[in-house]
């Protein structure tokens, strides 16, 4: 099988296809779990948290828009970061972007067991919890082989079909609210809205995801635009309204550790419990699909560079896949599922999410300095605005991440460096290669 050479990759994800794509990767397990600790910290006043959140995330995501309205080629961060500020910062930034999708796939596949204990214990102890795992990822991975179109109706379908619980909880709930748990909306400790936004940020992690397979969107420098921002605002209203719900019904929201389960229960008796945890099982086996679509477009990029080994990029004839990149992938995503627990890693892997951000958020200052005239098919409105507040977000987000988690992270960006350097001169020599540069007539 020859390198990808006469062959390219299928654009045939619709709008549809990449707002789901956007939606998928935003809401997981976490608007499962984060309602309670929200709550902790904040009181009802978490319902305005997430509103806050919404519009930073939103400032965050118009600079990826403008930046995947410039460059449409599968990579993302990546290929803004490499464009912008050279083949070393990009590099750092996909080899980041490449570990954070592994650590995450592995992390959500072992966080699937989690929630099979709700519903049935047995089902994630010993070698049955490894099989299920296993048959995940290798299924995923399979199904992504098979076609890019395959695996965004697989997201399609969990973006959908996980919503509807959440859209159950949000419609029936509404109807029980106790007003009085909502009194104190606007009272609040100073000090308690820092970790609070954090803690709402996290949540909205993995828009990113999004703009990484635009060489197989058939209108990337329309639909990337267009996308982010119909995912950041339905996401915003989603958890608004999950928020809204759970406190207004559950007294006892800031000491539950499954808030939605127990607030659902406390309005649909059993049932509910069981819906909410159907609903998380499919959120996390919907961030699964996702990650194992986006992740292995990170690999397939590095090596369409010349900075990883040519065989990464390898696409199928039939296909018309990266089919060496998400066999590596599922591969390494398998082994690291089945060999313990990434509490720590999920942390690093936020951490990188922040660090990639950073570049493409200074990308559109610098592009407008140094390349006024550039083909833009949207541009942030507000001037350089909406792009600070962004950088003044990722860093105080990353003030508030403890040391040794940046210390584990900046190791793991040096580990990198070898490789590059070992491999710079082929890089160089591609960096004008053609599917890099814009190609102005895709619209």
């Amino acid at each position: 099988m020859k390198e990808n050479h006469g062959q390219k990759l299928s654009r045939s994800m619709n709008l549809f296809d990449v707002v789901c794509l956007g939606i998928n990767g935003i809401i997981g397990a976490g608007i499962f779990l984060l309602p309670g600790k929200l709550a902790a910290v904040a009181g009802p006043f978490s319902i305005l948290i997430f509103a806050i959140c919404g519009l930073l995330c939103l400032a965050i995501a118009l600079c990826f828009a403008e930046m995947g309205g410039i460059y449409q080629q599968t990579g993302g961060a990546y290929i803004y970061a490499r464009n912008t500020f050279g083949p070393l910062i990009g590099f750092m930034v996909g080899w980041m972007m490449w570990l954070s999708a592994i650590i995450g796939w592995a992390a959500m596949a072992r966080g699937l067991l989690l929630y099979l204990r709700f519903l049935s214990p047995s089902l994630s102890e010993g070698w049955t919890g490894k099989i299920i795992v296993t048959s995940l990822i290798l299924g995923l991975g399979v199904l992504n082989f098979l076609g890019v179109k395959i695996g965004s109706k697989i997201i399609n379908f969990f973006t959908i079909s996980k919503l509807i619980p959440i859209f159950f909880f949000i419609a029936f709930g509404f109807f029980h609210i106790e007003t009085s748990n909502l009194s104190q909306i606007f009272s609040f400790e100073v000090s308690n809205i820092g970790p609070a936004i954090v803690i709402g940020l996290f949540a909205y992690t993995g828009f990113e995801y999004l703009a990484i397979p635009a060489g197989e969107m058939k209108k990337p420098g329309r639909d990337i635009p267009v996308a982010f921002f119909i995912a950041i605002l339905v996401t915003t209203l989603i958890y608004i309204s999950v928020q809204t719900v759970a406190t207004g019904t559950l007294p006892g929201l800031a000491q539950s550790e499954k808030p939605l389960a127990d607030a659902a229960v406390s309005f649909l008796g059993p049932i509910g419990g069981v819906l909410i945890a159907i609903g998380a099982l499919l959120a996390i086996a919907g961030v699964n699909s996702g990650i194992a679509l986006t992740g292995p477009r990170n690999l397939f990029a590095l090596s369409s560079d010349g900075i990883l080994p040519g065989v990464f990029s390898r696409i199928h004839p039939e296909y018309h896949t990266p089919y060496v990149a998400i066999g590596v992938n599922t591969f390494l995503t398998l082994i690291l599922s089945l060999t313990g627990t990434f509490e720590y890693l999920i942390f690093a892997s936020v951490l990188v999410s922040i660090l990639q951000y950073i570049p493409t958020c200074l990308a559109v200052i610098v592009l407008r300095r140094k390349q006024p005239d550039i083909l833009r098919r949207y541009t942030v409105p507000g001037g350089y605005v909406i792009p600070c507040l962004a950088l003044i977000t990722c860093f105080w987000i990353l003030l508030q991440v403890k040391l040794i988690i940046i210390i584990a992270t900046l190791g793991g960006i040096s580990l990198s460096l070898p490789i590059y350097y070992s491999r710079k001169r082929k890089f160089c020599l591609r960096e004008n290669r053609t599917d890099i540069l814009l190609d102005n007539n895709d619209e």
